[in-house]
């Protein structure tokens, strides 16, 4: 399965390239599932019905959802909460249940939320043969992207941390125990970190690999869009994901503008979607533009 992601400015139009590519995969004969991990769901104006957090099939190979992340909020929190109890059977003695009720506020708990409705999305729908995600705009994307790394970092301080703590209390314990090799409690705290390093060091691997993950930065010819298209790009290159795409949507023939990114970004392909004056809305006006690349490049 391969994996797709269209970022790029709100408003430059990756909802309409994400379904564009989505359309012509799966007439091509692929199966996909295109999912708007995007607060705004544009996709059902798009294509001219409603969609829900479950997969609704619009031609043989072609299914689209949008992902409500205030359902993985509510998931994460629950969630959060039932471990920390499991971990912490004292908790009610120090009256902790109150902070369940203000954890909701946390920084960085949207993107989270996106992290976790991504790898459930790639666990659940293997049997695709494309996943397309139509992006959030690009504060949120970027920060969804980098949380994996910025989690592995964290991860491997805690255990560096919990394993000071650890041989500390075997020393006592064996004090205690009066003998050198007395067994030890498996930790149930450095378990649970264990796990998460496992799990991030797994998506980080998805997105940095070339060959399952491919990143379409969508932009519009203007100095705006240009502007965060290099933050995107130059961001995404630090986290180690390659950007093999560039679609330049809304194209009027800007010369300047295509020599501009391909001396700029020279590892990337351009490809462009030519601007109309009526609206993209419905199959049969995405049927009438032609995909700018070959189904057999992506």
């Amino acid at each position: 399965m391969k994996v797709l992601f269209f970022a790029g400015k709100g408003g430059v139009g990756k909802s309409t390239s994400s379904a564009l590519f989505a359309l012509k995969l799966a007439k091509s004969g692929h199966k996909v599932l295109l999912d708007s991990i995007d607060p705004a769901h544009n996709l059902g104006d798009i294509f001219q019905t409603s969609f829900g957090p479950q997969p609704k099939a619009l031609l043989p190979n072609l299914q689209v959802m949008e992902t409500d992340l205030e359902i993985w909020v509510k998931k994460y929190l629950k969630q959060t909460e039932a471990e920390f109890k499991s971990v912490y059977k004292y908790q009610e003695a120090f009256n902790l249940q109150k902070y369940f009720r203000t954890l909701k506020y946390s920084p960085g708990l949207e993107e989270y939320a996106v992290l976790l409705a991504l790898t459930d999305a790639v666990e659940t729908y293997r049997d695709q043969d494309v996943l397309i995600f139509d992006t959030p705009p690009t504060a949120l994307t970027l920060k969804f992207l980098a949380l994996p790394q910025v989690s592995l970092l964290w991860l491997k301080e805690l255990i560096r941390f919990r394993r000071t703590i650890l041989d500390k209390k075997q020393i006592i314990t064996r004090i205690k125990a009066g003998r050198a090799g007395a067994e030890v409690e498996k930790d149930s705290i450095m378990a649970k970190i264990e796990d998460m390093v496992v799990h991030y060091d797994k998506f980080n691997t998805l997105l940095q690999h070339p060959g399952l993950t491919r990143v379409f930065v969508v932009l519009n010819p203007d100095p705006l869009a240009l502007a965060e298209t290099d933050l995107i790009c130059r961001e995404l290159a630090n986290l180690g994901i390659p950007v093999p795409f560039l679609v330049v949507n809304k194209y009027q023939g800007q010369e300047k503008v295509i020599r501009r990114l391909e001396s700029r970004y020279p590892d990337s392909r351009l490809l462009t979607i030519p601007c109309r004056e009526d609206a993209v809305t419905g199959i049969e006006t995405l049927e009438e533009l032609a995909l700018p690349c070959g189904v057999e490049d992506i």
